[in-house]
């Protein structure tokens, strides 16, 4: 017989799984099933219901009755905040590879119809670096008690802030220091942070992006539309303490949308970008560039999707979602045509840049949405193809138009697995079937991972 539970009702429960990405613990009690934040699989506690919803109920741990020995103790002092920018430093590293694989496969195969026994499952590779493998962090400017504060802002809140003092997934002694000197200069001149829900303020971003081949260090610094006080003062300070900066640049943002965007930029110092490396290929890197986050990790990701597309000399590709070029110019090295297409325009001129400067003249960049350029210049046949989309995953018509020419391998890049998994059903219903898939944790203490998968027709 089932019970009724009520808000307020406590009880005691084994934690079966968890899910991403809300990264709650999943538990089924009295055919309820009972989602709790911060339990991990194993765990024994007991849990307060603190909302009745119609298929579901949310608890609130109350205490531990036998802890799972992957728990451990977070390393930032921001964590028990609700600070956003991750939120699996409560288990050790082996755990959240464990966690991620688990769920990864359960969407392709409930989501995405996959019968595993089916395909070629290649594993799931960790992190080289567990903490401080970003090269990009966007930090949040506000108010607090007449003060100028800079920080992050806490799960689903966007009107909050968390003023830090450091951040373990960058350098975090780099991120303290510039986080400190920017508050100092901004209440220097009595400089507001942004109010997302008064919009109002002036400073609104702090962008930080790393050039792990120079180490060195390219800043954005966003504001309303206006003009920065004290700019020589403050380009002479910066370069005092912080020599590795190679670049500052100012990024006008009147929007009120509550996003980085880049309406305008003027360089302040040095440059507006820096050239990384991959492998032997370089890649130019602009302030408003979209970059792979983890280097570290990221040249692991390159090879794999060699191997899926197998390409052989001669062999054109179209590369969709291709960004600044960075996967199509490491595939255009093994002799092949590659088509990047691409909305960002100045994506687009970065990846002409990096084609120029790698001496490669297989790689041709067009600027445009994909739904339309892609049908003016795939024609009907494309053997192979590259898809690398947002976390949105692909359009139906995309999908439709991808398979009308008729390809006979796609290569699908994908930072969200529950829209890779619908994407594969829909691919299915044209008689494409994933064959062969691997994942890569390129972020870690988040919910979030890489996928490389490869879809081919029905032979």
């Amino acid at each position: 017989m089932s019970f009724m539970l009520k808000k307020g009702d406590v009880i005691e429960v084994i934690v079966p799984t968890f899910a991403l990405p809300d990264c709650v613990g999943v538990i089924r009690h009295q055919n309820w099933v009972v989602f709790v934040p911060g339990v991990l699989p194993g765990e024994k506690c007991r849990v307060t219901i603190r909302k009745v919803k119609r298929n579901f109920l949310q608890g609130e741990l109350e205490e531990f009755i036998e802890k799972s020995p992957a728990r451990i103790e977070p390393i930032c002092p921001h964590f028990k905040m609700g600070c956003g920018g991750c939120s699996l430093q409560f288990a050790d590293y082996a755990e959240q590879v464990s966690i991620k694989e688990k769920n990864a496969l359960n969407a392709i195969e409930k989501i995405g119809k996959v019968d595993l026994s089916s395909i070629d499952y290649e594993g799931f590779l960790p992190s080289v670096l567990s903490l401080g493998y970003r090269n990009k962090m966007e930090f949040n400017f506000g108010n607090q008690d007449g003060k100028l504060i800079c920080g992050l802002r806490p799960k689903g809140k966007y009107w909050d802030l968390i003023d830090l003092q450091t951040c373990y997934l960058m350098n975090s002694q780099l991120v303290t220091g510039l986080l400190d000197f920017f508050r100092s200069y901004g209440n220097r001149y009595g400089l507001k942070g942004y109010d997302p829900v008064r919009k109002d303020g002036f400073l609104r971003n702090l962008l930080i992006r790393y050039n792990r081949s120079l180490d060195q260090y390219l800043i954005g610094l966003s504001t309303i539309r206006g003009e920065l006080p004290g700019v020589g003062e403050l380009v002479k300070d910066l370069t005092h303490y912080f020599p590795n900066v190679s670049g500052l640049v100012h990024i006008i943002n009147n929007s009120l949308a509550n996003a980085l965007l880049f309406e305008e930029k003027i360089l302040l110092y040095g440059s507006d970008y820096y050239i990384e490396t991959i492998g032997s290929t370089q890649y130019k890197v602009s302030v408003d560039s979209f970059f792979q986050v983890n280097i570290h990790t990221g040249e692991l990701l390159f090879p794999i999707i060699t191997n899926y597309a197998d390409l052989q000399p001669g062999e054109s590709l179209f590369d969709l979602y291709s960004g600044n070029g960075s996967i199509g110019l490491y595939l255009s090295r093994q002799g092949t045509m590659i088509t990047g297409i691409e909305e960002n325009p100045q994506a687009v001129e970065d990846a002409q840049y990096n084609a120029t400067l790698n001496s490669i003249s297989s790689y041709n960049a067009i600027c445009g949405r994909v739904e339309k350029a892609l049908l003016d210049v795939i024609g009907n046949s494309m053997k192979k193809g590259i898809v690398d989309p947002p976390r949105a995953g692909l359009t139906p018509k995309v999908i439709k138009t991808l398979i009308a020419a008729h390809p006979e391998k796609i290569v699908y890049v994908s930072c969200n697995t529950a829209s890779l998994a619908r994407d594969l059903a829909v691919f299915a219903e044209d008689n494409y079937f994933l064959k062969k898939i691997s994942w890569i944790d390129l972020f870690p203490q988040t919910p979030h991972y890489e996928a490389v998968a490869l879809i081919e027709p029905s032979s």
